[in-house]
Parts: C-alpha cells; structure tokens; sequence
C-alpha cells in the first residue's frame, strides 16, 4: 500500500514505526509466519503500544500483517499461491496502465526517467547489504508508481498502491538472487524508450515479459527456500 518513499519527512510515531516493521517483514528480518510481540518490539523501537498496536493495524491493511482474535498478531505468510495471484493482478494493472497512457497518447515521461537513472545510481546490491537493495527496490515502486500516474487512471494507481508492501516483499526475494537486478534495469529503460517513442504496444510486450520471467524464478526460488508457508 503505502510505502517509506510517500512518507513525509516528518513521521508520526505511528507511520515511523510503521515503516520500520514493515521494512523487518519485507527483507526477512521478521519471518513469515512470527508471532508480533509488542513488548519486545514497544522496546526494540523505542515507543509505547499503542503507537505500535495502530502500525501492527496500518499493516493489516497491507496484508503484511494479520490479527487473530485472542491469538494476537502476525506476520502474514508467503505462499506459491499468493505469489500466482499477486503476479497474476499485476500484470493486468500494468497492462491496464500502458493501455491508458497510449489512449492519452502520453510521450512525457520526466518524473520517471528521473527515477530510473536515481535507480542506476543505487549502489550496486553486494551480498550481506540488504539496505541497498531494498533502497533498489523502492527505486523500481517509483518508476511504476509514476507510470499509473502518467496512465491518468486514478483507480488503476489506487489498485497499485494496495498491493505495493506485499510486492516488495516478494520482490526482496527475487532481488535477493545473484544476477537479477541489472537485467531489471535494462528492461525497464526499454519499456521507457519504447513509451517515450510511443510504441506503446512494445512496451507492454516487454513489461509482461519482464514480470512472467521475474515470476518464474521468483517461484523457483520461494519452492528451495525454507520461507514458503
């Protein structure tokens, strides 16, 4: 939904302890699955409960998080078939996205590109340094980010939103594999060129390529790791 990127520089003691657990979930530092202690977290963070009970329900509504009665909080689990599904409404949002932007005829694309080249400026992921990828992967919720903008469809760009936190956290896994990112930017300048050429078909050849190939190792990856619920 809403991500570290769309904050304020001014947090609240809410949204900051938001955006803290939900940067613990989607790199892995709190499992799939792990029961949220507030006290142990109300200590960690450094904030009262219920600051923190009203993240734990900011969370829920990313589905990064779920409440079970007189059980208490979790985070949500990982799963081939969320993953299907998530990749699945993806793909139509974006499709759904270029489809607009060629009806508009939108050849603008500033803002983007602006994000693009601040994404190949991120230094490089180097193992056993999750802050820069995950800087990498706010980078690339950007760029989307400003094509639903561009596409002019407030309901399309409303429907990203909602499912921006649990793709990060599927995107963290896929990124987490040697090799992945730099190919990602590649496809992602091409979908750019091929826009700002107005060769809107192309773009949305490339984009759909690009999130079923990420797919299809995403899945391979999640089946050999141990996170899978």
């Amino acid at each position: 939904m809403v991500t570290s990127m769309q904050f304020s520089p001014i947090k609240s003691v809410t949204e900051a302890t938001a955006c803290r657990l939900r940067e613990q979930i989607v790199t892995g530092g709190i499992l799939p699955g792990t029961k949220l202690n507030e006290i142990e977290l109300a200590e960690s963070y450094g904030v009262s409960r219920p600051p923190l009970r009203e993240a734990f329900r900011k969370l829920e509504q990313e589905q990064l998080v779920v409440s079970i009665p007189r059980r208490g909080s979790y985070v949500t689990k990982i799963s081939v078939k969320d993953c299907t599904e998530l990749y699945f409404t993806r793909c139509v949002l974006e499709s759904g996205a270029i489809d607009a932007i060629a009806e508009k005829k939108i050849k603008n694309f500033a803002a983007t590109e602006k994000h693009l080249n601040d994404l190949k400026n991120i230094i490089v992921y180097r193992e056993g340094e999750p802050s820069n990828l995950f800087n990498s992967i706010y980078g690339i919720t950007a760029f989307h980010l400003e094509l639903f903008e561009a596409s002019g469809n407030q309901w399309l760009l409303h429907c990203y939103k909602n499912i921006i936190s649990t793709l990060n956290r599927y995107q963290y896994i896929y990124f987490s594999v040697p090799g992945t990112q730099l190919p990602s930017i590649v496809d992602h300048t091409k979908v750019l060129n091929f826009l700002k050429k107005k060769q809107y078909q192309d773009a949305k050849i490339v984009i759909l390529e690009h999130i079923n190939n990420s797919f299809s190792k995403l899945i391979e990856t999640i089946k050999e790791s141990s996170i899978m619920a």
